[in-house]
């Protein structure tokens, strides 16, 4: 350590009334306020005392025997007209300043950052862009610079792309579902002279999932031919959802608490025809079969404005279907976390009107909510068995449990 301590004691203490006899203290100015010379551990403490001491009298310290002198420890009244209060605090592998700085960021309750530039753009083209389709899903940009010629170059190209609908259900389980959800679509014209990027992508396996046991992630910044990827145009966004630690505190104040997630919530936002150029890609079932290519029509996970724009559209959401439904605006809005939602009522009645709401404002736009729990069944009454995280006690597993965002 630096520094040992503050100097001890902290204010004079006047000791002349003390009546201290002629022995040969340790420290003779044990009552002036002075620097800390070394600091011994506590395994030391008995091998340094000889068992002596002497009592100075009733409401005074005692003088006690040590291999250094006489000590002078105990309590006493401090007769002074100034009482500086002190609090002492060891740190060993930080600065205090940084301690007592994250100990205050704890209790810090977020209201909001302010966007930089690139934020702002964001904000800015997103309500001038997004659009729904007649099923009431949202259709988004991606947020980058416009080129005018390849919007024009793009439109005649997707007239002709527009004719051929046909897509082949021969491929991998993960390509079947890409094209059976609608989710990408073969290009069966593939113009390279238009600016286009192809997305490399791989498979990860979790096996702890109790759903999506492979995921695959396309890969948005991998540098193209021209040195520059997908991900070094995009504009990022701001963070638009409320910090986690507001909204598991909020969940905790609720009586009857409940949680869900929002299935394949990226690929439920369907971006402009215009981007499947740059949201292309490769595949083949086999290695001796040529390469197809596809354009990818959905918010996708990988590209740098993916969770701006998920997140952004339930904001979005919330603000369209409000009238609709009340109940959903706030928990909408306040308890999401990405995907995950973390709500509850401080009634039954009241918690499974708010469920019955935020599920149907979000199906109202094609977010479907899966793996529900709470700590009250009840609140959960209706829900398809299949869209329960922990099955109900007729059907009773051993360990179940179900975990958001780390929280059991």
């Amino acid at each position: 350590m630096k520094k040992r301590t503050v100097n001890l004691p902290t204010i004079a203490i006047n000791s002349a009334s003390w009546n201290i006899p002629k022995v040969p203290l340790a420290d003779p100015t044990f009552n002036v306020p002075g620097m800390i010379d070394i600091i011994i551990g506590g395994e030391c403490y008995h091998e340094m005392h000889t068992g002596n001491r002497l009592s100075l009298g009733d409401g005074l310290p005692f003088l006690i025997d040590t291999l250094f002198g006489w000590t002078v420890s105990g309590k006493t009244a401090i007769n002074s007209a100034v009482s500086t209060p002190a609090c002492y605090l060891s740190t060993v592998d930080r600065s205090l300043e940084t301690t007592l700085q994250r100990f205050w960021e704890l209790e810090v309750v977020d209201h909001g950052l302010a966007y930089s530039t690139e934020e702002k753009q964001c904000e800015e083209i997103y309500p001038n862009t997004t659009t729904r389709t007649h099923s009431g899903r949202y259709v988004v940009r991606l947020p980058r610079s416009e080129d005018p010629q390849f919007t024009r170059r793009f439109n005649s190209l997707e007239r002709r792309l527009e004719q051929d609908s046909a897509l082949k259900q021969t491929y991998h389980e993960f390509i079947d579902e890409y094209l059976r959800l609608g989710h990408m679509r073969k290009l069966t014209i593939v113009d390279d002279d238009l600016p286009h990027c192809y997305l490399p992508h791989h498979p990860v396996f979790k096996q702890s999932s109790t759903t999506t046991k492979v995921r695959v992630v396309f890969d948005a910044s991998c540098k193209t031919s021209s040195a520059v990827s997908l991900n070094d145009t995009l504009l990022v966004g701001p963070v638009v959802q409320q910090h986690l630690v507001n909204i598991t505190i909020r969940l905790r104040f609720h009586a009857i608490a409940f949680v869900a997630d929002v299935e394949k919530m990226y690929r439920q936002v369907l971006h402009y025809p215009i981007d499947q150029q740059l949201l292309r890609i490769l595949f083949r079932r086999n290695p001796w079969d040529p390469l197809n290519t596809y354009g990818l029509l959905t918010v996708t996970y990988g590209t740098a404005s993916a969770p701006y724009l998920a997140t952004r559209t339930l904001l979005q959401l919330a603000k369209d279907e409000g009238d609709k439904y009340p109940e959903a605006v706030q928990p909408v809005i306040e308890d999401f976390y990405v995907d995950d939602l973390l709500s509850g009522a401080d009634n039954l009645d009241t918690a499974i009107e708010k469920r019955r709401q935020i599920t149907n404002m979000l199906a109202s736009a094609g977010f479907p909510l899966r793996k529900w729990a709470s700590n009250v069944p009840e609140a959960l009454t209706g829900i398809p068995l299949e869209d329960l995280a922990i099955q109900p006690l007729f059907d009773l597993q051993d360990d179940q449990s179900v975990s958001t965002l780390g929280l059991v």
